[in-house]
């Protein structure tokens, strides 16, 4: 009866979905795209005769690859590797294409978007900052120029008079 018991927790374990332990960016390097998000609509289908649900999810933000707007995220069904998110709550998810153009996800893929997001966010806007130091820089350096021409000096207590 022991062996019995040891046998049948052995086995869900060996069928329980197993993740690698990599850490993120390397995960989200191996990954095709990268959005975190909002599941907004589930539905069942089946692909080649295995069962799988069909996630509608909203991206708010891409993080890797061309992936925007509102994506239709392929997950297996019935597994122990089934996706299970909250509706509407932020979710950020790793994506591979499938050969048919679909996006594939298991429950590996699903990280916390924040983490996601700090991860594979790039700084943003430093154009923006050059172009407005380069412009601070400029009109810092034609008032000098304005000013030593003109020859106006400032009229500071006790400083020398000439």
């Amino acid at each position: 009866m022991a062996a019995l018991a040891a046998a049948l927790v052995s086995a869900g374990a060996a069928a329980a979905c197993v993740c690698e332990a990599l850490p993120l960016r390397e995960r989200l390097d191996a990954a095709d795209a990268a959005v975190a998000g909002r599941v907004v609509a589930e539905r069942k289908g089946e692909v080649k005769g295995a069962p799988v649900r069909l996630l509608t999810f909203e991206v708010e933000q891409r993080v890797k690859g061309g992936v925007g707007g509102t994506i239709e995220i392929r997950t297996p069904s019935g597994t122990d590797c089934d996706v299970e998110v909250p509706r509407d709550a932020p979710i950020g998810v790793l994506l591979n294409e499938a050969p048919d153009s679909t996006w594939l996800a298991t429950a590996c893929s699903v990280v916390s978007a924040p983490a996601l997001v700090v991860e594979g966010g790039q700084p943003r806007g430093t154009y923006i900052k050059v172009v407005v130091g380069l412009v601070i820089l400029a009109l810092v350096l034609l008032w000098a120029v304005r000013r030593r021409n003109r020859g106006a000096r400032p009229d500071l207590p006790g400083a020398p008079t000439p």
